[in-house]
């Protein structure tokens, strides 16, 4: 008799404790905030990049489209993270699942973001999203964000930031290949005004410019 108080016992406290353990998975999951269109907090206070995504930062163009998509799609909302790894900033990445909806595609499919190729399963799912995404001109694609011209005709210096490396030049207008660089507003690039300003944004002239 006593034993079987005793196994009941030890089952009710296995399900309590199973219980508060899944509450905890769960709330600790859910979103908390929306940064810009790439990055959001949990309730846990962990601060998570969706991997292969590069949304615009706040102030770009584009930006407020993609926080507010992002925002529609995970925000108050538990989401799961798969194939996780670290940024070159230490911060969280992955694959970004909301029930069953892949966020990381959505957010490419719907041109809120550009693609970059870090390793992982879904790889050629987010590469053809992109692909798709340009080619009908959606999100920043159809925002009139690349390949723009000055506003000010005296003003054409190109200040660009090579995709590979990420490294900073301005390309004056008499520069080799000057007329093949294409401003993308919504990555940071723009036209400056003299040389001076595209140095103190952190600049440098590139090669082929002597």
């Amino acid at each position: 008799m006593l034993k079987g108080w005793l196994v009941r016992i030890v089952i009710a406290v296995s399900l309590i404790a199973n219980a508060v353990f899944g509450w905890n998975y769960y709330s600790d999951n859910v979103v908390n905030y929306v940064f810009d269109g790439d990055s959001f907090e949990l309730k846990n206070g962990s601060r998570v990049r969706l991997l292969n995504v590069d949304s615009p930062e706040i102030g770009l163009c584009g930006a407020e489209g993609a926080k507010k998509r992002l925002e529609e799609l995970i925000l108050n909302r538990f989401v799961s993270l798969k194939e996780s790894n670290f940024d070159a900033f230490g911060r969280r990445q992955g694959l970004i699942y909301q029930g069953s909806l892949l966020v990381n595609e959505v957010m490419l499919k719907e041109g809120w973001g550009r693609v970059n190729y870090m390793p992982n399963s879904q790889n050629e799912k987010l590469k053809s999203a992109y692909k798709s995404a340009k080619e009908n001109r959606l999100g920043i694609f159809g925002l009139s964000c690349q390949d723009v011209e000055p506003e000010n005709p005296d003003c054409v210096i190109k200040a660009n930031i090579d995709e590979n490396t990420s490294k900073k030049f301005y390309y004056l207008s008499d520069c080799r290949n000057y007329d093949q660089v294409k401003i993308d507003l919504d990555r940071g690039e723009r036209f400056f005004c003299n040389e001076a300003e595209a140095s103190a944004a952190g600049f440098t002239k590139a090669s082929g410019c002597e």
